[in-house]
């Protein structure tokens, strides 16, 4: 019945309410026809009105104040989309800023703190590299530069931290991918579409072409997160079937944007670095960190629910990853975790910051 689904939408506790609601039904039922007209219409005003404010009192109402109950509160991804560098020496990754996060849901935020990071794999030499919102960090093959987002556009910017330049324009951009002779970044954009299409573009940001080769139909989604094969030949992305009611599927398409394969449910692939295997997520609330073979044989997962965001190490024997469960508030949880390849030897990469 649409008006339980309205209810679960809301949030309201069906426990409390149903037996308002059968009251309700059985107060409408009376006859009230010696007392007239008016005295129903009086009466009905009343029982619409208490069952207005019994349902308000119903829907959970989160606060932030760590004065009440917060329900379902939500664990942030503190350390985000990290990208190993091509010699292996350093991990760039987008740090949210979080501080504290409290019971109830809600986080303390150090904006000063926000920022492009580097990191070495054993988890020495923490620095800010980028002050800002500056997410998304791609490494060119040379190691020379890094590509990343900012506000819904695409920059590049020297390891050295000069010649910032400005990529895309446009429409909203995001997750740029160097191409492995580092002559394309391939990222999504929205700028000529309803839905995101990947794109490829020179280095400089000229020669910009969308490949995909999808409707803008309602039955369709979008394409993105883009990300190469080590030969160059292909491009291994997610797609939004259905406009993304089913979640995401992990296509192979070469880089015209033709002869597409269908390989798994799945989101983030990324080849591993002799393009023998792909690292993806799954789908769901609670996401995970898995490998299979290119053909798809031989799946494997990682992680427990808690893996989003893999990124190989360059010997391809390592993969770094945000251990990430959004039901679970611990001091691991939302922070930059290394494992083997093959799942073994977890460790925790990044921590909490106090300011």
């Amino acid at each position: 019945m649409e008006i339980f689904s309205y209810i679960d939408k809301l949030g309201i506790k069906k426990d409390k309410c149903f037996k308002l609601i059968l009251l309700i039904i059985r107060q409408i039922q009376w006859n009230f026809n010696e007392i007239g007209n008016l005295l129903i219409m009086i009466k009905k005003a009343l029982i619409v009105g208490l069952f207005i404010l019994q349902i308000i009192s119903c829907v959970k109402n989160p606060v932030d104040d760590g004065n009440g109950i917060t329900y379902d509160p939500v664990y942030p991804e503190i350390d985000q989309s990290p990208a190993w560098s091509p010699d292996g020496s350093v991990i760039a990754y987008y740090h949210n800023g979080t501080t504290k996060v409290h019971p109830w849901g809600a986080y303390d935020v150090n904006p000063d703190s926000v920022g492009l990071y580097f990191i070495s794999p054993t988890g020495d030499n923490r620095r800010m590299f980028l002050k800002g919102e500056n997410r998304l960090p791609a490494w060119s093959p040379d190691g020379e530069w890094i590509a990343f987002v900012n506000q819904a556009q695409i920059y590049k910017i020297t390891v050295n931290g000069d010649s910032l330049t400005q990529l895309t324009f446009e429409g909203r951009n995001f997750y740029p991918a160097w191409s492995p002779d580092g002559k394309h970044i391939a990222y999504d954009s929205d700028v000529d579409d309803t839905k995101y299409d990947i794109w490829t573009m020179s280095p400089n940001g000229e020669d910009k072409k969308n490949i995909s080769q999808e409707s803008d139909s309602l039955d369709q989604g979008g394409w993105r997160r883009p990300s190469w094969s080590p030969d160059g030949n292909c491009i291994i992305h997610e797609r939004y079937i259905s406009g993304g009611e089913a979640g995401t599927e992990i296509f192979i398409m070469d880089t015209s944007g033709s002869n597409a394969e269908w390989l798994v449910h799945g989101s983030s692939p990324k080849y591993s670095p002799d393009g023998s295997k792909i690292a993806f997520e799954s789908g769901g609330s609670l996401h995970n960190i898995l490998v299979m073979d290119l053909d798809g044989g031989n799946l494997q997962q990682l992680t427990q629910n808690e893996g989003t965001s893999p990124a190989w190490s360059p010997d391809g024997n390592l993969i770094v990853y945000t251990r990430h469960n959004y039901a679970e508030f611990s001091d691991e949880n939302g922070h930059l975790w290394v494992m083997n390849s093959n799942g073994e030897n977890k460790r925790q990469l990044t921590f909490r910051r106090s300011k």
